[in-house]
């Protein structure tokens, strides 16, 4: 059994508070563009596919007309199983700067995920530190014998 040592329970903590950042960021992200964004069809134009030893990334390009006619073609933040090159897709750009865009169906549920994940492991983290504080944790499984036989 790994002994927990103050420099991996902080290292724990720092590890969820990125991502707890990252989870605001997605948060207030997505609540900006559905608060502030302007719904569009767009057309998928290409789907530029990479492989990798065991996994593989899409880029999917799309284009779409802004209500002031304005074309404009950028890669889409997401990629879904179902999508193919000539599928209209719904996307929210922001009216000010519309090369900004995302798919309108990103709901909520990564940057819950990353709240999870964050407090889990900023929980873990800080409960290490306080059983390292209190003594509770000595690195062994087992209570030494003081001799006496008891």
């Amino acid at each position: 059994m790994t002994r927990l040592t103050k420099k991996n329970a902080i290292l724990v903590i720092a590890v969820g508070a990125l991502f707890l950042a990252i989870a605001i960021f997605l948060w207030v992200r997505t609540v900006h563009f559905r608060g502030e964004g302007v719904h569009a069809d767009a057309v998928i134009v290409d789907i530029d596919v990479t492989y990798y030893a065991d996994d593989e990334d899409h880029k999917v390009t799309v284009r779409f007309t802004t209500d002031a006619g304005e074309e404009i073609e950028g890669e889409l933040d997401t990629y879904q199983t179902g999508f193919y090159v000539g599928k209209t897709v719904p996307v929210l750009y922001l009216p000010d700067n519309p090369d900004k865009f995302t798919y309108e169906k990103n709901g909520l549920l990564l940057p819950l995920i990353f709240i999870g994940a964050g407090v889990l492991l900023c929980g873990v983290g800080t409960f290490g530190l306080i059983r390292l504080r209190r003594g509770d944790d000595d690195g062994t499984d087992f209570a030494p014998d003081d001799g006496n036989g008891v």
